[in-house]
């Protein structure tokens, strides 16, 4: 099994092989089968009935929702469980072409251990592209970050940068809820607040580049980056040249 877990959210990639679990529901969470499964299950009874699910088909269990599945052969299934994700209602087998290819992304980032940030973009889009499933019509924008807000928002990524700083760290520093936030701030200047880390990251490893003699491995690890190769491919996707170029210029 590969994962990924931070304090506010735990994603698992579980392999293509048999199993049989029973387990209670700690938190609303979604799950994605990458291939046709069957087996038996039972949700909230003892009366277990045979199951068969589509592949890139999604599945919602709600918290509390006692659960038990096997199968002989089981498939490759994405599990998120995130803490701020909304389950109006549990789904089993549905089918949604943006939601899978959201997933399947993330397969992939799971498989190279790609950047946390990088991650949890993509977990917040699955997680907002499920819960729009089920919404009647969308909450309105909040109107939350002001400058000053903004300066404070600047000082929470100043003080942290050089952790693996994640959006939802930011929201609940904030006392305030992921996609609120996130919301918010892109209505306030037009850009995602993992877009907004990165700027931040690309800034100081600049000055750090142009001022000392630190390493450019160091830099990168100073600055938030987890590794320089991560460090060049967002200086070479974003300023157009890598991190090298500017010290020898």
């Amino acid at each position: 099994m590969k994962a990924i877990a931070t304090p506010h959210w735990r994603l698992e990639l579980l392999p293509a092989s048999p199993y049989s679990v029973r387990y209670v529901v700690a938190e609303n969470e979604i799950g994605f089968a990458y291939d046709c499964q069957t087996g038996e299950h039972s949700i909230g009874t003892d009366r277990r009935s045979s199951f068969k699910v589509r592949a890139n088909s999604l599945a919602v269990r709600a918290k509390g929702w006692d659960i038990y599945s096997s199968s002989r052969r089981g498939g490759e299934y994405l599990r998120l469980i995130c803490k701020d994700f909304e389950a109006r209602r549990g789904c089993h087998d549905f089918i949604d072409e943006r939601a899978a290819g959201i997933a399947h992304r993330l397969r992939r980032l799971l498989i190279t251990h790609a950047d946390t940030l990088d991650c949890e973009a993509l977990v917040l889009a699955l997680r907002d592209r499920v819960e729009g499933l089920s919404e009647a019509r969308p909450e309105p924008v909040p109107d939350w970050i002001t400058p000053q807000r903004l300066r404070r928002v600047d000082d929470l990524i100043d003080v942290r940068l050089s952790e693996n700083l994640l959006v939802t760290d930011l929201a609940a520093a904030l006392g305030l809820s992921t996609r609120y936030f996130s919301r918010a701030f892109h209505k306030a200047t037009g850009r995602s607040p993992r877009e907004y880390i990165i700027e931040c990251r690309l800034r100081r490893a600049r000055a750090l580049i142009e001022t000392t003699d630190h390493s450019l491995a160091d830099i990168a690890l100073e600055c938030g980056f987890s590794s320089h190769a991560h460090m060049t491919s967002q200086f070479v996707m974003r300023l157009g040249v890598p991190p090298s170029a500017l010290r020898s210029a």
